[in-house]
């Protein structure tokens, strides 16, 4: 696809998307970008626009009839020949199906291209099959062809060339009723109706121009006796009559990969059994167990325990047969947009590899990914109280609703709100935060928040932020700016580390400091050190975050160690420490807030570097409140 067609159809499901990541997608310069949005903007004219707006760029569509228009021709521009990426698709096709050596001359022709571009294309191709296994042997003048092992040639067509190679390939109304009676029978969705569909076109397309598959490894004899299986065999028998033989059992095993590593279905079907070759269920398990072992956080899945399980099989059987899920979305965005979900999916890779010895690139890496961040979500919502708001003011319920009405656009959504005309309605056991007008001067032992009629929404949010609840932690107010981390820290508990510190040593001092600010008490230390034997507190080389429960405390104590160091001198530069009540006692999502910005800050490493040059924290009030707001305006 064409770089034009990549940047609308990202922005119109993407909604948003910052140059470098399309700059990193399409594999060019973020100028080359800016570029590109030029031209398309020239293209769409009045109907639409495309503006780089707060560091990310947004469509904008004035008359969609004429937006849909145009978008049709930019992207229906996909298989042209000024697109490298074709060419290449092309010429792979060429090669794979071609009985004799292929003539650089004849390809340029056939493009309409210079020999030049020919063989600037197929040294490229050279390097992308690399590891493969398929090489491009001979010589240009000569004639060139495709040479390796036959298994390692289909999985190059399916990937990278099977449009060209197969889209006017001829398969007949008996076989295409052959595969669509099989495929009913099996009740295939859509999706994976298609996908079986390219795999068994490359086969009969290989097996009757003389390339049968020989060599499989063994591990695709494990396919044997699963319902992908089941469901080869039924087509195998199905066409082997239509084609005058009966089909290997390699070809059979063949149309069994793409069922087997399927991506999880919608829909219930027969293909249902996963044939994975470890316990699904017991890695499942192991995975959540680390996750809580390594980062405190508990969060296994409800009503997707069963659909999890799918993922993990299917995708443990895509690496075993080198299946490869297509890059739907750019995931250096997602893992900067989710940040802990990414955490909690690289310790499942640990587990995944220690038990299997298989490896989730970084495709696997995100799909996981986004399960992980669907577990926060729901966690976050089933840990959710409802915040309790009592508004106290004898200017009439006029006013305390326009009060109200402007928290409302503040606080979570789900927040409570009771109007008291006299301190006598109020009841400080059924309500978290108290606002009065000014002059009430109404002390009743809970958090209370003086506001006016007219106030300035930016300062209600910072004054919100530092406050503390019994039963919340922080709270996570709409448009919030500041720095989570800013507000659970105070000046005694910002502490300058000596330049040569190692983690041992800063963790030890943190925790004296808040032993003697009386914050924890030796059960955490216990807690701490019995972690630390078990898991690595280190988000990175420059920043680490030892954190613990232990039973007895009464609310969450973080302290912050900074290590100055030189720009370009490495090592350990930040170490937040914090301890945690048990579960039971306090919103266990503060500790999931605190790790998305504590990762977060640990992929800045400039402001990494300004935070650990400071000497109070007061200084780190002030860089992380300007930081907080330039990070905010840049994601809205």
């Amino acid at each position: 696809m064409q770089r034009a067609a990549i940047i609308v159809t990202q922005l119109e499901t993407c909604l948003a998307a910052a140059p470098e990541a399309l700059a990193r997608r399409l594999g060019v310069g973020v100028r080359t970008i800016a570029t590109e949005v030029a031209t398309i903007n020239q293209s769409m004219g009045r109907a639409a626009s495309i503006r780089l707006t707060d560091g990310r760029y947004r469509l904008l569509v004035v008359d969609a009839d004429g937006f849909a228009k145009v978008r049709d021709q930019i992207t229906g521009a996909g298989d042209s020949f000024n697109d490298p990426e074709c060419r290449e698709a092309f010429i792979l096709a060429k090669l794979a199906r071609a009985i004799d050596p292929v003539r650089t001359e004849d390809l340029a022709l056939q493009m309409s291209v210079g020999r030049s571009t020919v063989t600037g294309d197929v040294a490229h191709l050279r390097e992308q099959l690399e590891d493969s296994g398929v090489r491009i042997e001979g010589r240009t003048h000569v004639g060139l062809q495709l040479r390796g092992p036959e298994l390692a040639i289909r999985t190059v067509l399916l990937r990278h060339a099977y449009r060209p190679a197969y889209d006017t390939f001829l398969m007949g109304a008996e076989l295409d009723a052959a595969f669509n009676d099989t495929a009913d029978e099996f009740q295939l969705d859509e999706d994976l109706r298609a996908n079986i569909l390219r795999w068994f076109t490359v086969m009969l397309d290989r097996i009757l121009s003389d390339h049968p598959l020989t060599g499989l490894p063994d591990t695709y004899a494990d396919l044997a006796g699963t319902p992908a299986y089941s469901f080869a065999r039924a087509l195998a028998d199905r066409v082997s009559p239509l084609i005058g033989e009966v089909l290997p059992a390699n070809e059979v095993l063949f149309l069994a990969i793409p069922a087997a590593g399927r991506r999880t279905p919608t829909n219930a079907d027969v293909l249902s059994g996963l044939g994975a070759p470890v316990s699904v269920e017991a890695l499942m398990r192991r995975i959540f167990e680390r996750v809580l072992e390594t980062m405190s956080v508990d969060v296994e899945p409800s009503d997707l325990k069963v659909e999890f399980s799918h993922h993990l099989g299917f995708m443990i059987n895509r690496m075993r047969y080198s299946l490869h899920v297509d890059k739907s979305v750019d995931d250096l965005e997602l893992r900067e947009r989710f940040p802990v979900a990414f955490r909690m999916a690289e310790i499942a890779r640990e587990v995944i590899a220690e038990d299997t010895g298989l490896i989730m690139d970084e495709i696997e890496l995100s799909l996981a990914a986004t399960y992980f961040q669907v577990f926060l979500e729901d966690h976050a919502a089933s840990r959710q109280r409802t915040f309790r708001v009592a508004i106290l003011t004898r200017q009439g319920p006029g006013a305390a609703r326009l009060i109200r009405g402007q928290l409302a656009k503040v606080l979570p959504a789900d927040t409570s709100y009771t109007i008291l005309a006299s301190t006598e309605m109020a009841r400080p056991d059924d309500t978290d935060l108290l606002v009065t007008t000014p002059g009430s001067k109404v002390n009743l032992g809970i958090p209370t928040l003086e506001l006016s009629e007219v106030f300035d929404r930016s300062e209600l949010l910072r004054k919100l932020s530092a406050m503390r609840f019994a039963h919340h932690g922080p709270l996570a107010l709409t448009g919030e700016s500041g720095s989570l981390l800013v507000s659970l820290l105070d000046e005694e508990r910002f502490v300058q580390l000596p330049v040569d510190c190692g983690y041992a040593e800063a963790a030890e001092i943190l925790v004296e400091r808040l032993e003697q600010l009386g914050m924890v008490d030796h059960a955490f230390r216990e807690a701490l050190e019995e972690r630390q034997s078990k898991a690595p507190m280190l988000i990175n080389e420059s920043v680490a975050f030892p954190h613990a429960t232990a039973h007895g405390l009464q609310g969450v104590a973080c302290a912050l160690g900074v290590i100055a160091r030189g720009d370009k001198e490495e090592g350990l530069r930040l170490v937040l420490l914090m301890a945690v009540p048990h579960k039971d006692m306090y919103d266990d999502t503060l500790l999931i807030r605190v790790y998305d910005e504590v990762i977060r800050l640990s992929q800045n490493a400039a402001l990494v570097r300004k935070i650990s040059r400071l000497s109070t924290y007061v200084q780190l009030f002030y860089l992380m409140e300007g930081y907080s707001e330039t990070t905010t305006q840049g994601r809205s």
